[in-house]
């Protein structure tokens, strides 16, 4: 059990957990999903360690909201990375990526266009930065 572990680390920890079940979500956990979860994971402080237990584990991590509109975008971001890796059961990532917007603070009416912008974006070469700026009129950055 971690004591001391500061809100920014419980709330990578909690995104590295969505973004394994997202990658299971067809039963196939690809070396794709993979590196990309432990990029994100060492990008934000985490250990390769830590993030091999967080893929293992059968606990559940406490979900854990970001505080901010700039960091919900960039979670459901990353979520929608992890969905294009594989064409897939997309509708169904596609859903469970817009249900997590929704438990992240994004607006329920706001939701399913976020993730589906992102998804375009994405596939249209879109950077991280240019689809913020975009969203942000109906994110209220």
């Amino acid at each position: 059990m971690e004591i001391f572990v500061s809100k920014k680390t419980k709330g990578i920890k909690s995104q590295i957990a969505n973004l394994v079940a997202i990658a299971n979500l067809d039963g196939n956990f690809s070396v794709a999903e993979k590196k990309l979860i432990f990029a994100l994971g060492e990008k934000n402080g985490l250990s390769n360690d830590r993030i091999k237990e967080i893929i293992r584990s059968d606990e559940p991590i406490k979900f854990k909201a970001p505080e901010t509109d700039s960091l919900r975008f960039d979670r459901v971001y990353e979520c929608v990375q992890m969905l294009i890796m594989e064409d897939d059961n997309e509708d169904q990532k596609i859903d469970f990526c817009i249900e997590l917007a929704i438990k992240l603070g994004i607006r329920m009416a706001v939701a399913g266009v976020l993730v589906r912008k992102i998804v375009d974006g994405l596939k249209s070469g879109k950077t991280n930065i240019v689809l913020k700026q975009e969203c942000a009129d109906f994110l209220a950055f």
